[in-house]
């Protein structure tokens, strides 16, 4: 569900992005004339007026078969060695896209080399790339716009995208460097980081647990660049309020090895390097590890980090202008921007690709706000001026379903409220994870580690299948402080559940901790408690079924995809009742939904083997199918803890045909989309199967990527 929520907001985005130039001077002159100036108004001229004129120049958004002209490929063969595929990246820069008989088999990026090779010490020379790849990646055609290509990276968080035509030949690899500068030069992606940082945060950092914050001036190493008389009036808007993510930190000291394990295990792909004062010494990135590691035949195990870092790289100050920032970071191809503090002490790291999530995201929440009186000057502004169709009904849903169907035009319930009266799962770090499994099971909920009465970490339902089950741990010795998450992200009960919604839709979160400001746990919310929150099952209805007219967020005709169904439904596909509404609507198929590729196990598999498959995959439901390839059962990573870990099985020993759901609800591709969606909401199913007409799987929808689009 959380799926659908990101691509039901990026859709009603990018439906906006192509309104014609007429229609967004009508839509500002009609903002302003009803007295919704301010945030909402530059909001929807940041929106629909500079993202269009200062990144295109008023053309349209050029193609990446055009970005990819003339440039050299990272192609390399399953078999080549992981030391030969390094050498290849270093030289050109790139990931590399893994081709076997003409087709894409795999990507292998700077973050696998890293994570997959050097922190796990495997020999370069004798270990093929086809080994340690991400098999199968996701590819798009030449065709993309790269506006296109920006809005799926934002929605799925990718920072590569394999380019291929139809016929699977490999056109190139374009990143998230390559994209931005396709939209634009560094001038007009300093105008739109400009026109979004003046609007209210998208989480309103006020109830966010932050870290430290720099009130000084800037350093002698911070960035500055050449200002306008318009720049210099907006100094007065620092870094902070870009908000720089925790920094992971390192000593010159350390080994290459010890930081790319540290980094591996936290899921990071820059380190900055500290010396034995706190004092900012380098950054080491996981493009460093192949560029200056691995390409150089250097042992990580013997080779200090502080050798083959960045040394002494630009910085800047919290309280530094934030546009200086984001120019210096575009101008000089900069991923990563350290954050000091007036003495030198490293308090953040800016990452240009959250930056660009965060004001795309701004921009959304902002035109939520909008107060119905401008909605509708909006509505009769743009079908006025002719643009009507996708465009209208896309400002509209925006602007008012999402308000009053979601919320009765009420403001927004608080996480507070949400949570007031329901029993926590609190454990302590030294807890066994067979009793965590029991507390879990009974609240159906993830659990929260805290020590002395603070939070210090999570243990999902996903982490019990990953980290302990998938590795055979013995959980009644295990304690959940080795395995769970530490130092999760935390929110304040005073943020709206709408905000958690825009936060869990920008970092693809599916839990949320709530903590109060000294710490204190009040409890923890999902993705579904958040869609409760904010409306019914009818309201959630009516929203998704105003998205689904609206043209995909990719173009799907550019995405390469699997197989489709074209045929009727099952007996098992689901239907509600319908309105008359609903029925002219029949013909909006689950297909408009995107389902995702299914992950297959057998009814003869254990659930050992098939919590290997998801962990190894990062996925967290399995469609089950016997023998002649017809669904039989699906088994979830919740299904796990509770089915399995509580109950005591082994799960070597048990069949997951044992301890799946059975027969469970499924649509066919032609099934109508919004049944599917109502049944996945009223029943909360976060997963739903889709099988084609002779009963095979052909895909599987998940509630929280439909939000999400």
């Amino acid at each position: 569900i959380a799926k659908c929520l990101n691509d039901a907001i990026s859709k009603l985005e990018k439906a906006q992005t192509k309104t014609e130039s007429i229609a967004s001077d009508a839509i500002l002159q009609a903002v302003s004339a009803q007295g919704a100036v301010g945030e909402q108004a530059a909001a929807l001229q940041a929106l629909l007026g500079p993202l269009m004129a200062q990144a295109f120049g008023s053309k349209s958004s050029p193609t990446l078969r055009s970005l990819l002209e003339g440039k050299p490929g990272t192609v390399v063969d399953p078999h080549t060695s992981v030391l030969d595929v390094a050498m290849v990246m270093a030289e050109r820069r790139k990931a590399a896209l893994v081709v076997d008989n003409g087709q894409l088999v795999g990507l292998f990026s700077f973050k696998d080399m890293m994570t997959r090779c050097v922190a796990k010490e495997v020999q370069m020379e004798l270990t093929e790339v086809g080994t340690v790849m991400t098999p199968n990646p996701e590819s798009v055609l030449p065709e993309m716009t790269v506006l296109e290509a920006l809005q799926m990276m934002h929605d799925n968080k990718f920072l590569t995208l394999p380019v291929c035509e139809e016929d699977g030949t490999v056109v190139g690899i374009v990143d998230v460097m390559d994209v931005i500068y396709g939209c634009g030069g560094a001038e007009g992606w300093r105008s739109i980081f400009s026109s979004t940082l003046d609007l209210e945060d998208v989480s309103d950092m006020a109830s966010v647990v932050s870290g430290r914050v720099s009130t000084g001036g800037s350093l002698s190493k911070s960035v500055r660049s050449k200002k306008s008389k318009e720049d210099k009036a907006n100094d007065t808007r620092p870094v902070s309020k870009l908000r720089p993510k925790k920094p992971l930190l390192s000593s010159t000291e350390d080994s290459v090895l010890a930081v790319t394990q540290m980094l591996a295990g936290k899921r990071g792909d820059a380190s900055l390097i500290v010396g034995p004062d706190g004092s900012l010494q380098g950054i080491f990135t996981d493009t460093d590890v192949t560029r200056r590691v691995v390409a150089r035949h250097l042992d990580a195990s013997s080779t200090a980090v502080a050798k083959v870092m960045t040394k002494n790289p630009s910085c800047v100050s919290k309280s530094d202008p934030a546009m200086d920032a984001m120019s210096t970071m575009v101008e000089n191809l900069f991923r990563h921007l350290p954050v000091v503090d007036d003495d030198g002490g490293v308090v953040g790291i800016l990452d240009i690709a959250k930056c660009l999530n965060d004001a795309i995201s701004k921009l959304e929440k902002a035109q939520t706000k909008t107060e119905s009186i401008a909605s509708d000057a909006i509505l009769q502004a743009v079908s006025a001026q002719g643009a009507v169709g996708e465009q209208a009904a896309a400002l509209q849903a925006l602007l008012g379903p999402l308000m009053a169907q979601a919320f009765g035009s009420k403001s927004s319930p608080t996480l507070r409220s949400l949570l007031e009266g329901k029993p926590g799962t609190v454990v302590d770090p030294h807890t066994s994870v067979l009793d965590v499994a029991m507390v879990m099971a009974e609240r159906r909920k993830a659990a929260l580690v805290v020590d002395n009465g603070q939070l210090v970490g999570l243990f999902s339902f996903k982490d019990m299948m990953t980290r302990c089950v998938a590795k055979e741990v013995q959980m009644e010795l295990t304690e959940v402080g080795t395995v769970m998450t530490p130092n999760p992200e935390s929110v304040l009960p005073e943020m709206t559940v709408l905000e958690a919604l825009q936060m869990m839709h920008d970092n693809k979160f599916l839990t949320l901790p709530v903590c109060e400001e000294d710490g204190t746990v009040v409890g923890i919310v999902d993705v579904m408690d958040v869609i409760y929150g904010c409306g019914g099952a009818e309201g959630w209805r009516s929203i998704f079924s105003s998205t689904l007219d609206l043209e995909d967020v990719s173009d799907m005709a550019s995405v390469v995809s699997g197989r489709v169904s074209t045929g009727g439904s099952l007996s098992k596909s689901v239907r509600s009742k319908k309105s008359k509404e609903d029925k002219a609507n029949d013909t909006r198929p689950v297909s408009k939904l995107r389902p995702k590729k299914p992950l297959l196990s057998s009814t003869e598999d254990s659930v050992l083997a098939v919590t290997q498959m998801l962990a190894g995959k990062r996925g967290d439901a399995s469609l089950i199918v016997g023998p002649d390839g017809s669904l039989q059962g699906i088994f979830t990573d919740t299904d796990v803890t509770r089915r399995v870990v509580a109950r005591h099985l082994d799960a070597s020993s048990t069949a997951v045909a044992k301890v799946m759901t059975k027969n469970p609800s499924c649509v066919s591709k032609s099934d109508p989309a919004m049944d599917a969606m109502s049944t996945m909401v009223e029943n909360l199913f976060r997963h739903l199967p889709v099988v084609d007409d002779d009963g095979g799987v052909v895909g599987i929808l998940d509630i929280a990527k439909c939000l999400n689009d």
